[in-house]
């Protein structure tokens, strides 16, 4: 062969650096089924390694690479880690084909410094469950006989930390006068044990209310979420199913742009409970949250809880160098460079004065680091201080049903909540809560809830007075949250709801196009320490009692009627006579097309979320529909689309290898070898 010599002719170098570059910089994307590592269905064999094996050798293989299941039940029994990955999709067949059953109270998903991760088409069970329920056969100040209703089980050797009564004609925790539950330090050394009559001892701490034939749920010891993500960026977990977990369904750490789609936590059969706490809890958030299309049935806590963690400042070492104490745990103070902190005085823990860029952050101990900041910051020893970046939260079409506690438990801000529904929630619906006792803030701000349905909520456990309420821990004089709108909603209250809206410590809120039905005599609004409320254009139906007043000074100290100002609420304000402006469905809530409604005059800027799914019928098929989705179905089996992400028919078992591209054909077709060479 001759020599080459470089130089001679610009035009065929230019085209041989051309290839070679395309050669070795395009990365190829692979689809690797678990099943090349030797990971089955339905074979009750562990499938853990396998399975890691599988991600592993996706991730190292390069960008944009795809995990697939079959259909069928995969068992599993240790956590599965998606390490710093970058365009990374694991897929199964389907919420219902494809089962991950993980056998021991673990997080099944750790997603770690990742970007672009994809969680798809499948769904998540536990056994044993992280509970049991039954009717009490016995009651003393030491313990609990719990009769266990099927399909829960007697556990032997388990730490019951929580128990509640629970209505099984309902479905869900009790309400009213019922409603009770204990939460204990398990006493030591006294585990679950099996009587000889077959009924299970709960050993308890202290005396409790509980009674011979309550229905109760007792829930074990809280161990981990079931996806625990951390630092990522552009994650989308998407029809996934999650029927249980021994703590939050999914909980993730300073996520960057997250995407919740068709996500669904559910009980399973005739299951007490689903998860034992919230169905998603998503901490120190930044950008984006968009929750679309997703539900949360029968969990143990919220069913979505939204907020960043407020530290402690513990000595200021100069004007720009401060350190700063966490009551969380060590993590949560890795902020990270570039974030923006608020602080605030101790004493009006919810009203920032100053703020300050982090420019280095390094940790002293375990609840402790030493921060340095872009600009100066005047701040004194005790002062706190919260993360309070720009969050953008995006809710539409969100269904919370027969949980125990809240629907949406929000300290963030730039909030919208549309077309969901809210049933048989515990406690209020939505609930905006800067906390001190939780740590958690920002205050709220900027909020429009608009087109959703309410039906008999706030009846039971960690009831408010409102079913939508804005009460921050512990109440202040002054307000702190502010511009918040309810408009063109629907509200059915139950006997125990009590009010539409608890305002205490809010100044703006406007109330406008609702419908409320109820047979109380409550006032639709009641409120504390709050100004500039007004309420136009609503209607309420009562066929049993008669409003008298319309709002409601709380008397609660600190509330005082002289710290509340500018109120806009008369009877003008609820005389309206329209029919429900959105209505309950089988799916979520639809608009009353016979009804036109008010809308919000407010405007906000916010980010959502679009996710094109095309299927491919030989690999798989999914059903979602949402404004902002479109769903193509194709009967090529050559490639599939997942969120982002190309799926291709190329399949690897550990590493992947040079392969000639449509680039390569089409030059090679244009230029052959010899007109080159």
């Amino acid at each position: 062969m001759s020599a080459v010599y470089l130089g001679t002719n610009p035009l065929r170098d230019l085209f041989i650096l051309f290839i070679i570059l395309i050669q070795y910089s395009y990365t190829e994307e692979f689809n690797i089924p678990v099943s090349n590592f030797g990971a089955y269905p339905n074979d009750n064999i562990d499938d853990t390694n396998a399975i890691q094996n599988a991600i592993g050798a996706a991730i190292f293989n390069g960008t944009n690479n795809t995990v697939t299941l079959q259909s069928g039940t995969y068992d599993l029994s240790a956590p599965i880690y998606i390490y710093q990955a970058n365009g990374f999709s694991f897929i199964g067949q389907g919420m219902d084909q494809t089962l991950l059953l993980v056998h021991s109270s673990i997080s099944l998903f750790y997603v770690i410094n990742s970007q672009q991760v994809i969680l798809t088409l499948f769904s998540i069970d536990f056994s044993p469950l992280p509970f049991t329920a039954g009717y009490v056969v016995k009651a003393t100040s030491s313990y609990l006989d719990l009769q266990v209703v099927a399909p829960h089980q007697a556990d032997v050797g388990r730490k019951v930390g929580a128990i509640f009564r629970y209505d099984p004609v309902l479905k869900k925790p009790a309400i009213g006068n019922r409603s009770y539950e204990i939460y204990q330090t398990p006493p030591a050394n006294q585990n679950t044990t099996l009587n000889s009559n077959g009924t299970l001892r709960i050993y308890l701490q202290y005396q409790t209310q509980f009674t011979v034939g309550d229905p109760i749920v007792a829930r074990y010891s809280f161990t981990t979420h079931a996806i625990y993500a951390q630092d990522t960026i552009d994650l989308t977990i998407q029809s996934l199913t999650i029927y249980t977990a021994w703590y939050f369904g999914i909980y993730t750490s300073r996520a960057r742009r997250l995407n919740m789609i068709d996500y669904h936590v559910r009980k399973r059969g005739d299951r007490w409970l689903s998860t034992a706490a919230d169905c998603m809890h998503f901490g120190d958030s930044r950008e984006s949250i968009n929750i679309m299309d997703c539900s949360c049935e029968g969990q143990g806590d919220d069913g979505l809880n939204v907020q960043a963690f407020i530290f402690v400042v513990v000595q200021v070492i100069n004007s720009t160098t401060l350190l700063i104490k966490t009551n969380n745990w060590e993590d949560a103070l890795n902020v990270g460079i570039g974030s923006n902190l608020e602080f605030s005085a101790g004493s009006q823990p919810f009203t920032s004065y100053t703020s300050a860029i982090v420019a280095t952050s390094t940790s002293i101990n375990s609840t402790t680091r030493l921060f340095t900041f872009t600009n100066v910051v005047s701040v004194n020893v005790g002062d706190l201080a919260c993360v309070a970046d720009n969050l953008t939260l995006t809710v539409r079409n969100f269904t919370v049903t027969n949980n125990r506690a809240r629907g949406i438990l929000l300290s963030t801000r730039n909030i919208r909540i549309t077309k969901s529904l809210f049933n048989g929630t515990s406690a209020p619906a939505i609930l905006f809560q800067p906390s001190l006792y939780w740590n958690e803030g920002p205050a709220p701000k900027n909020a429009i809830l608009s087109e959703n349905v309410f039906i008999n909520c706030n009846q039971g456990l960690y009831r408010q007075s409102g079913v939508i309420t804005m009460a921050p821990e512990p109440t202040q004089v002054l307000s702190v949250m502010h511009n918040i709108q309810v408009t063109s909603s629907t509200f059915y209250n139950g006997p125990y709801s009590g009010s539409m809206v608890q305002c205490t410590n809010v100044d703006g809120i406007v109330i406008t196009g609702n419908y409320l039905s109820t047979n109380s005599s409550d006032p639709p609004v009641v409120f504390c320490n709050s100004r500039n409320i007004s309420a136009s254009d609503n209607t309420i139906v009562n066929s049993q009692s008669v409003i008298s007043q319309y709002y409601l000074y709380d008397t609660t100290s600190p509330c005082l009627a002289n710290l509340s100002s500018i109120i806009n609420i008369t009877a003008s304000g609820f005389n309206s006579s329209f029919p429900p402006p959105v209505i309950p469905t089988s799916t979520g809530v639809q608009l009353n097309t016979n009804q036109i409604t008010s809308t919000a005059t407010m405007t906000t800027s916010t980010s959502t979320a679009t996710m094109t799914t095309s299927t491919s019928t030989a690999t798989m098929t999914t059903s979602t529909s949402t404004a902002t989705m479109t769903t193509g179905t194709s009967s090529a089996t050559s490639t599939s689309t997942v969120g982002n992400h190309s799926i291709s028919s190329n399949s690897i078992n550990s590493a992947t290898l040079p392969t000639i591209t449509m680039w390569h054909i089409v030059i090679f077709a244009m230029y052959p070898a010899n007109a080159m060479l």
